[in-house]
C-alpha cells in the first residue's frame, strides 16, 4: 500500500540512493539530517547489533571453540559446540545412557563444515573434558543386556547387572552350552587403558554351583567357555574388556576415567581429560539442564546459528529425564521462549511423563554380522529418515511449472545444476530446502512495518524474495528481500497513513510539509498540517488544509488530487489555477517513494513504506472511514501458502523456502504466528519481531512446524 511518483520523476526503484534525485525540487529538498530517516537508522543500528552477537565466538571454562569459515546466513563458520550438563538423566534411547552429575565437554561435528543434528546421532562426537556421572542397575542392564550382548548368535541372554557395596558388581544371565545354561559372575570394574574398561570376575558359578575351584584346577578362563569378540566387548582371560567410547549407541563418546566408586546405588565414573581444571558454570546455566553454545545444531527444520541454547525441565522437582532418540516427542510437547538477543530455552516435559514412554518398544536382535545390537542405530536412522522426508517435502504445487515462476530465477539457476546426491545440494544439505522462496499469507492482521507505520490485512498473499539469489529470508534485515504480493486487499489506517508521513517521509530538514493529519470527508480525503512556502519561506508554518481524491492511476502508483487548497484559511486552489501556478513550484516535496507534481501528489506503493519494499499490481483504491482501501490483482496460475486447518481468524501463515528469525536458520518453513490471548485482530510488528516473540512461546510440532504464540507472555 505505498506509493510514490514513477521511476522518472522521483528515485527510480528502492536501491536508488537519494542522491539519484535530479533537479532543483530534489536539490531543495536534499536533507541536511543524515540521508536516511531515523526509522531506518535506527533499525540498522539494532541489525548492526544483532550481527554482532551473531559473530561472536563462545568460550566458558577454559573451553572454546574456532570460526574457521565466513559467517553467512546458512552457517555460523563455527565447527563444533560447548555442552555443560548437570543433574540430568541423560539417555541415549530406553534405558541407556546416564545421569549426569555435572559435566562439560564439546560436541564436534563428524564432517567439517555441516551442523551437528540432533535427528541424527551419528553425526556428533561428545568430547567430555571433565564430569561426574552414574549408571545405576538399570542403565547397566540395559547396556549389557539391550546393547552388547542382544545379537543374532550371542553366547549369552537375559543379563541383569546389580551394582553392589563394597565395590562390586553382580552380573546373572544365561550362557549358551549346547543348551542356555544360568550363569553369575561377580567382580569389579577398573580401567585397563585410557580406552578399555574391564570387568573382572572374582567368582563363578554355573547353574547353581560355584565353579572357581574346578576352573582354577583345570586352569579354564572365562574366555575357554564363552567366545566373545564383538567389536565393543571382548573376553581376555576372565576379564570382559569393553571400549569405552562405544559402551552406547551413537552419538560417540570420548571420555578419559579417572576414577570408578561401585557401590549399591550404582557405578559412579569421574571423568577428567586434564584440560579443564574445574567447571566455571555460565551465568546462563540453568539449575537443572543442559546449554549449548557455539556452532550450529539442527533439530527438525530449525537450526540455530552458533547457537546458545539451554534445555530446562518444565517440572522443577522431578526428576529430568532427556531421550536423544526421542527428543522430537519431548520438544512436541514442550516449549521455547527466546529473548531479543536470541538465546534459547527450550522447556521440556520429562521423556518418562509421556504417554509415548509407556509404549514398551519390542525387543529386537542386532545383526549376526555386527556382533551387537545395531537394531537401535538402523531403527533411528530409518525414523530419521521418515521424518527427514515430512520436513524437506514441497507439495506438487509448488513443485509445478507455474509454481516455478515464484521462484526467482537465480535460485532455479543455482538449484537446476544440483542433483539429491550432489554433496551439499539443496536437497541434501542440513542448511537448504528446495522450492520456492517463502510464501506468505496474512488473515485479519494489523500489520505494521515500524512504529505506527502500516495497514490492517483483510487478507493477502505474498512472496518473501530474497534480493541475492539462493539466500535465506532474513527477517531482521529488512533490505535484504523484497515483498512480492500476490493478490488480496490491505486497508491503509489514516493514523498510520499520518505516520507514514509524519515519522517517515518528513524526518529531514528543511522540508516543506509538516504534521500532516488525514481523514475522510463526503467520500474525499482531507489533509492539514503546515507548509513552508520554497521549503524556508516565511520562518513558519502556514495552516493549511486539501482536500481531493485518491486513485489508482495505475498497476504501481497512486495520486492525490487536491481540489481545495486553503492556506491561513484562505482558499488557494483556483487563484493558482488562474495564474497557472502549479503547487509543486510554492512547496517543491520530493521523496523516496512520495513527489508532488504539478498539483498531484504521486506515490509509488513500491517504495514509499519503509523496507522490505512492496511490489504489487494495483486493482483500485478507496477513501472509506477506517482508511486508505487498497486492492491487489491476484497473479494467476502462481501458487500460494495454504494455512493449515485451525490456523484461527487472525495470523501470520509462513509456508516453503528458508527464513531465518533470530539467529535460526528454519529450512522448508512452516511457521504459525498468532496471538491465542487475543479474539480479535493480532498486532504484529515486522521490525519489532523479536520483542513481541520473546514475550510469547514457540511450539513445534513433531513435523517441525513452528507455532509462534505472541500471547503466552503477557
Amino acid at each position: 500500500m505505498s506509493a510514490c511518483a514513477d521511476a522518472s520523476s522521483t528515485t527510480g526503484d528502492a536501491a536508488s540512493p537519494p542522491s539519484a534525485q535530479t533537479g532543483a525540487a530534489a536539490n531543495a529538498d536534499r536533507p541536511a539530517s543524515p540521508s536516511r530517516p531515523a526509522l531506518e537508522l535506527a533499525k540498522a543500528k539494532q541489525l548492526s547489533a544483532e550481527q554482532s552477537v551473531a559473530a561472536r565466538v563462545p568460550s566458558a571454562s577454559g573451553m572454546s571453540v574456532r570460526r574457521t569459515r565466513a559467517l553467512t546466513l546458512r552457517d555460523s563458520g563455527i565447527d563444533g559446540s560447548l555442552m555443560f550438563a548437570r543433574d540430568v538423566d541423560f539417555r541415549v534411547t530406553g534405558d541407556i545412557g546416564f545421569m549426569i552429575h555435572d559435566m562439560a565437554a564439546t560436541l564436534s561435528p563428524t564432517h567439517a563444515g555441516q551442523p551437528i543434528v540432533f535427528d541424527d546421532p551419528t553425526s556428533v562426537t561428545i568430547n567430555v573434558h571433565r564430569g561426574r556421572v552414574t549408571l545405576d542397575s538399570a542403565k547397566l542392564t540395559a547396556i549389557f543386556n539391550r546393547y552388547l550382548f542382544q545379537y543374532q548368535g550371542s553366547p549369552l541372554r537375559n543379563m541383569r547387572v546389580v551394582p553392589q557395596d563394597r565395590g562390586s558388581l553382580r552380573i546373572t544371565g544365561e550362557m549358551h552350552r549346547e543348551t542356555w545354561v544360568p550363569i553369575v559372575l561377580s567382580g569389579s570394574l577398573s580401567m585397563r587403558s585410557a580406552d578399555e574398561l574391564v570387568f573382572h570376575a572374582d567368582h563363578v558359578e554355573v547353574a547353581g554351583v560355584g565353579a572357581d575351584r574346578i576352573m582354577q584346577a583345570a586352569h579354564v578362563k572365562m574366555a575357554d567357555l564363552l567366545k566373545v569378540d564383538t567389536p565393543i566387548a571382548r573376553l581376555d582371560g576372565d576379564d570382559v574388556v569393553m571400549q569405552v567410547a562405544r559402551l552406547t549407541p551413537p552419538p560417540a563418546l570420548r571420555m578419559t576415567i579417572t576414577q570408578i566408586d561401585t557401590s549399591a546405588a550404582g557405578v559412579r565414573f569421574t571423568l577428567d581429560d586434564r584440560t579443564v581444571p574445574k567447571i566455571d558454570w555460565p551465568a546462563t546455566m540453568p539449575a537443572r539442564g543442559m546449554l549449548v553454545q557455539g556452532g550450529d545444531v539442527k533439530f527438525m527444520r530449525s537450526m540455530p546459528m552458533n547457537i546458545d541454547m539451554a534445555l530446562t525441565p518444565i517440572d522443577a522437582n522431578a526428576p529430568f529425564v532427556l531421550d536423544l532418540y526421542h527428543y522430537r516427542d519431548q520438544m512436541s510437547a514442550g516449549y521455547f521462549t527466546f529473548n531479543e538477543a536470541g538465546a534459547l530455552d527450550v522447556h521440556l516435559p520429562s521423556y518418562t511423563t509421556l504417554a509415548s514412554a509407556a509404549k514398551s518398544a519390542p525387543v529386537q536382535n542386532g545383526s549376526a554380522s555386527a556382533r551387537f545390537n545395531d537394531s537401535f542405530i538402523r531403527e533411528q536412522q530409518a525414523s530419521l529418515a521418515q521424518a527427514r522426508e515430512v520436513w524437506q517435502r514441497v507439495s506438487p504445487a509448488l513443485r509445478s511449472a507455474s509454481a516455478a515462476r515464484a521462484i526467482p530465477v537465480g535460485t532455479r539457476a543455482v538449484l537446476s545444476g544440483l542433483s539429491a546426491t550432489t554433496p551439499g545440494s539443496a536437497s541434501g544439505d542440513e542448511r537448504h530446502s528446495v522450492g520456492p522462496a517463502p510464501l506468505i499469507h496474512v488473515e485479519n492482521v494489523d500489520f505494521y512495518v515500524s512504529g505506527r507505520i502500516g495497514f490492517h490485512v483483510r487478507s493477502l498473499d505474498a512472496q518473501m524474495v530474497p534480493k541475492q539469489a539462493g539466500q535465506p529470508v532474513d527477517l531482521d534485515d529488512p533490505d535484504q528481500y523484497d515483498i512480492r504480493i500476490i493478490g488480496g486487499e490491505v486497508v491503509e489506517p489514516w493514523p498510520a497513513m499520518a505516520a507514514l508521513f509524519n515519522d517517515y517521509l518528513l524526518d529531514y530538514a528543511p522540508r516543506s510539509l509538516n504534521d500532516l493529519r488525514l481523514k475522510p470527508v463526503d467520500g474525499a480525503l482531507q489533509v492539514t498540517g503546515g507548509i513552508k512556502l520554497w521549503n524556508h519561506f516565511p520562518g513558519v508554518w502556514l495552516p493549511t488544509t486539501m482536500s481531493g481524491t485518491i486513485v489508482a492511476r495505475d498497476e504501481r502508483h497512486l495520486v492525490y488530487a487536491p481540489t481545495s487548497v486553503k492556506v491561513l484559511g484562505v482558499p488557494q486552489a483556483g487563484l493558482l489555477r488562474a495564474l497557472e501556478i502549479p503547487l509543486d513550484s510554492l512547496t517543491p516535496f520530493t521523496r523516496k517513494g512520495v513527489a508532488l507534481k504539478g498539483n498531484e501528489l504521486v506515490f509509488d506503493q513500491y517504495t514509499v513504506f519503509p523496507p522490505p519494499v512492496l511490489q504489487g499490481r494495483l486493482a483500485g483504491a478507496t477513501v472509506a472511514g477506517d482508511g486508505l482501501a487498497l486492492k491487489f490483482k491476484r497473479e494467476v496460475g502462481v501458487a500460494v501458502a495454504k494455512p493449515p486447518a485451525g490456523a484461527g481468524k487472525s495470523f501470520v501463515w509462513i509456508e516453503s523456502g528458508d527464513v531465518k528469525m533470530f539467529d535460526s536458520l528454519v529450512t522448508n518453513a512452516r511457521t504459525l504466528i498468532r496471538d491465542q490471548a487475543n479474539p480479535g485482530v493480532m498486532k504484529f510488528d515486522l521490525y519489532g519481531y523479536r520483542r513481541d516473540v520473546s514475550e510469547g512461546k514457540v511450539r513445534m510440532a513433531a513435523d517441525g512446524t513452528l507455532d509462534v504464540d505472541l500471547s503466552a507472555g503477557k
